[in-house]
């Protein structure tokens, strides 16, 4: 009978223990879901008629319109009418493209037309991939600016292999994308977005698979994501290699991207596509120019190891011949000894401050003047900041 009772009493206190292990497991896995480290959220919370009227069957998704000029560019406060003011330089890319997080006075695309004295219209768009960002490019004939610039953030590695947003981000909106694909011959292949019906709509929340053939981040994949789900502490296991990269070295989720021969491919493709942009800017005359930008990830994981995780783009482009500026050495040097937090703003998910964007215009400015790249009225001006 005691014996019974001591069984009985071992079996309990594992249930107990086991169960504590898993609540812990439940909430890292929430906190992990927040950053969207290991772990797919897909919390889409939109109906399909609302999804519907929102989306762009060609690119996805737009600036709103509020925050736009009549060229679809930021505005530009320092050339206000783009009908009067013809563009000099345009900027493509993404959030920090784009200047997410400052006002239009401080993004850098105003400092730059300060700088040029001439306008540069920004088409960057928050959330962006490269493949987006190149697509907008394309369909944009009207902005013959004499240099165009293709802007680059490493997360933009993850999105260049993505066909749902939701997958690698936290935001509850029904996110579909383009993207492309290399074909058996290497050529670059535009993979649109699926046409949705109803029930392929509900059908994606719980069954992305079904939908979406191209998809590197699907649950279960090749990626290592995985759907948060009972029991959690399994996950958390299958995430190890994920979240060891990520919160132990620092690396950033998209770091294992840039070696080549990745099953996702996403080096070979970004460079496709960085290749395909210089290619068309060229045959209109344009000067094709790719901007390399750090994360704060990237550049702390430079002072840690002294090398840039996406020099493997940087090789790339180069034996590509493709133009770039890294910014990432103008940052460093700038920075010396003091935090991130002087360029990068925490409350804005570590986008570029106003200071960051001035450096940003003032690196890129720098860059042009060197090269002898004439762009618009580019004498010396001294916007400095205090």
């Amino acid at each position: 009978m005691r014996r019974s009772i001591r069984i009985v009493g071992t079996i309990i206190i594992i249930l107990i223990i086991l169960s504590l292990i898993e609540v812990m497991a439940y909430i890292e896995s929430q906190y992990l879901v927040s950053y969207c480290i290991g772990f797919t959220p897909l919390t889409i919370t939109d109906s399909y008629e609302s999804y519907s009227r929102r989306y762009n069957p060609r690119l996805g998704w737009l600036s709103p319109q509020e925050r736009v000029d009549t060229s679809g560019s930021r505005y530009i406060p320092a050339f206000m009418d783009p009908k009067q003011d013809r563009a000099c330089v345009a900027l493509y890319g993404d959030s920090f493209t784009e200047g997410f997080g400052v006002d239009d006075e401080h993004a850098w695309s105003n400092v730059l037309s300060l700088l040029l004295h001439c306008r540069v219209a920004n088409y960057g768009v928050s959330g962006y991939g490269t493949d987006q960002a190149f697509l907008r490019f394309m369909d944009n004939r009207q902005a013959q600016a004499r240099v165009v610039i293709l802007g680059f953030l490493s997360d933009n590695l993850m999105r260049n292999v993505n066909q749902l947003r939701n997958l690698i981000s936290n935001t509850t909106s029904c996110a579909l994308k383009p993207r492309f694909i290399l074909d058996e011959q290497g050529r670059l292949t535009l993979v649109p977005i699926p046409h949705l019906t109803k029930k392929q709509f509900e059908d994606l929340k719980d069954h992305p698979d079904r939908v979406l053939r191209h998809e590197f981040f699907l649950p279960g994949g090749q990626s290592g994501y995985h759907k948060q789900k009972f029991p959690y502490i399994w996950g958390i296991i299958k995430s190890f290699p994920i979240l060891f990269r990520n919160m132990v070295l620092h690396q950033g989720t998209y770091y294992s991207l840039y070696q080549r021969g990745h099953s996702s491919k996403a080096l070979e493709v970004t460079g496709a596509i960085m290749e395909k942009f210089c290619q068309e800017a060229q045959n209109r005359g344009q000067h094709p120019l790719v901007l390399i930008m750090p994360t704060h990830v990237d550049l702390a994981n430079y002072r840690r190891t002294g090398k840039w995780v996406y020099q493997p783009l940087l090789d790339l482009l180069a034996a590509k011949k493709i133009e770039f500026l890294d910014v990432g050495p103008g940052f460093y040097q700038y920075l010396g000894n003091d935090k991130l937090e002087t360029l990068y703003d925490p409350n804005t998910q570590y986008h570029l401050n106003e200071k960051g964007n001035w450096l940003l215009a003032k690196i890129v400015y720098d860059y042009l003047t060197q090269k002898h790249i004439k762009v618009g009225d580019m004498e010396e001006t001294a916007i400095r900041w205090e």
